[in-house]
């Protein structure tokens, strides 16, 4: 009876010392995070740390379509459906150093219609297609 109690036990302090219960993180470089909250929550984050409990956020909930290389971040964001307040966003993701927050902000352009986000990328020669994200998983997509 105390080996499978102390196993518990163990089990359990190692998985609620786990900082990120309940979300789900992923990195996309220079301390930029897609922070998933619920599968529909999504919004990127500058965070000094993986499974920080705030950090400054880049583009609001909810990011429905992303892409990312180590040059650039795209997204596409809106409401849960993914059909209203629709915003195209382009973030700088190629520095020499790791940036802090307010610089990332700069290098953050957004957008309102789909055709002048489509010329900035071609312009820029940003070769990156928006891909879904549904419940925890990405899925292949065009703009």
């Amino acid at each position: 009876m105390r080996i499978p109690l102390t196993f518990l036990f163990i089990s359990a302090l190692l998985t609620f010392n786990s900082c990120c219960i309940g979300v789900k993180e992923d990195y996309l470089g220079n301390n930029i995070y897609l922070s998933e909250y619920d599968n529909v929550d999504r919004r990127i984050l500058y965070q000094n740390e993986s499974c920080a409990t705030s950090g400054i956020e880049i583009v609001p909930i909810t990011v429905n379509e992303i892409s990312h290389n180590s040059n650039w971040i795209i997204a596409k964001s809106g409401n849960k459906n993914g059909n209203e307040n629709v915003k195209y966003w382009v973030i700088k993701n190629n520095y020499k150093n790791i940036p802090d927050a307010e610089t990332v902000k700069k290098n953050t352009t957004e957008f309102d219609d789909a055709y002048l986000f489509e010329y900035y990328l071609k312009n820029n020669d940003i070769k990156l297609p928006l891909e879904k994200k549904i419940a925890n998983k990405t899925v292949g997509n065009n703009v």
